[in-house]
């Protein structure tokens, strides 16, 4: 890195460690170099300071003194104001400089942008009596109207800009702080309308499993009651005892596939779709949809997987794609059957949605032990779910 920049950026992180620091230092320096310079005083015509008598040594130890008070303006604003306001009328009975001109300015600006509500009241009202004063005593006195109008300009510069400037200044960092509260807040309210769904699919998929495994045990109970209930007969037992085995090793592998599907989920229906319903999908989704193959038969946790996806793909398709119409495919392959949900013509429309439609289909997918992908397809999106023809 060049010397130049590595020395830049030091100070650049040096000034947002103490800021503070840094424009006292700033100030109180500048207008040590301006006293250097001899300028002439700010009222060189002022009647009640002689500026030739006096010495550059009491301009240094005001400045001195000033940034002391500089360092106090973020945690003490209005102390530090009351202070520089002294610094800076004993400079004005000598003539005043811009130096000192320029601490006043920046500790009416701290106290605008640091300063409390009341504060910052306070302030304002004895901005407005200054203004008001530098008119009403210059009057009084006899000064001329030239010299009253100039004397208001200068005052009021002096003391409504600083102001202004904080008070602008703190306003837009409420804003800021206003603006990030409220992106944290619908963070969170969408953390928890999230895990609030998840807490309801786990609950419908803890009847489905009920559901699935309901047919299975049923199936058993009914085998070995009537091979109970009758005399021995060992061809008749052995087909008992064949299809109870039959019954509960499907039922196992439907337990453990919507076990896996338990940690799934985010939609709303008191019964699980299945596809043989294909039809009343189709109808409720409200869409256009021409089908081409055959829906698979599936196992049960795979089944309804499929019947949810294809209701999320066609909630999708009729939210973003207005006035297209649906193309779904169903294709038997080896092992593996895939259903391929197209969306297409119409006009694409960004509505509203939570995000977590494709991630939960694709859990869906994976849950059975299958795969999914969702995305565009020149003006189409396309989602394609593979899903096995076995649980697994």
């Amino acid at each position: 890195m060049h010397p130049a920049r590595r020395l830049v950026e030091r100070a650049t992180t040096a000034y947002r460690r103490h800021p503070e620091l840094y424009s006292a230092v700033a100030t109180v320096g500048a207008g040590a170099i301006l006293v250097a310079l001899d300028l002439p005083p700010l009222w060189m015509s002022a009647a009640w300071a002689d500026p030739a008598a006096t010495p550059d040594a009491w301009r240094y130890a005001l400045l001195a003194v000033a940034f002391g008070v500089m360092l106090l303006r973020r945690r003490h604003p209005i102390i530090a104001l009351s202070a520089g306001t002294v610094l800076f009328a004993v400079d004005l009975a000598m003539g005043g400089t811009i130096g000192m001109l320029l601490v006043f300015f920046d500790l009416i600006y701290s106290a605008a942008y640091w300063g409390s509500p009341r504060a910052r009241t306070v302030l304002l009202w004895l901005i407005v009596a200054a203004v008001a004063a530098s008119a009403v005593i210059p009057v009084a006195v006899g000064l001329p109207a030239q010299l009253v109008v100039l004397l208001v300009l200068q005052s009021f510069a002096i003391l409504t800009t600083p102001y202004w400037w904080g008070a602008a200044v703190r306003r837009s960092r409420e804003l800021a702080a206003s603006e990030a509260a409220r992106a944290d807040d619908a963070m969170r309210l969408s953390a928890h309308e999230r895990e609030r769904a998840i807490r309801a699919e786990r609950a419908r998929m803890a009847q489905d499993l009920h559901d699935v495994i309901a047919g299975n045990l049923s199936a058993i109970a009914i085998h070995s009651e009537a091979s109970l209930s009758r005399s021995p007969d060992t061809a008749r037992d052995r087909a008992a005892l064949a299809a109870v085995r039959e019954a509960s090793v499907a039922g196992l592998d439907q337990m453990r596939s919507m076990i896996v599907l338990l940690r799934t989920g985010d939609e709303s229906r008191a019964a699980p779709p299945r596809l043989a319903e294909l039809d009343d999908l189709i109808a409720a989704s409200g869409l256009p949809v021409t089908v081409t193959g055959t829906p698979p038969d599936l196992p049960t946790a795979a089944d309804q997987a499929a019947a949810r996806i294809l209701v999320e793909s066609l909630r999708n398709a009729g939210k973003h794609h207005t006035g297209g119409r649906v193309e779904l495919h169903f294709d038997a392959g080896p092992g593996v059957h895939t259903i391929v949900v197209r969306s297409t013509g119409g006009t694409p429309a960004r509505a509203p949605g939570t995000g977590h439609g494709v991630p939960m289909m694709r859990e869906r997918a994976e849950g059975v032990g299958g795969s999914l992908s969702a995305g565009p397809q020149g003006d189409d999106w396309v989602v394609t779910a593979r899903l096995p023809r076995e649980d697994g």
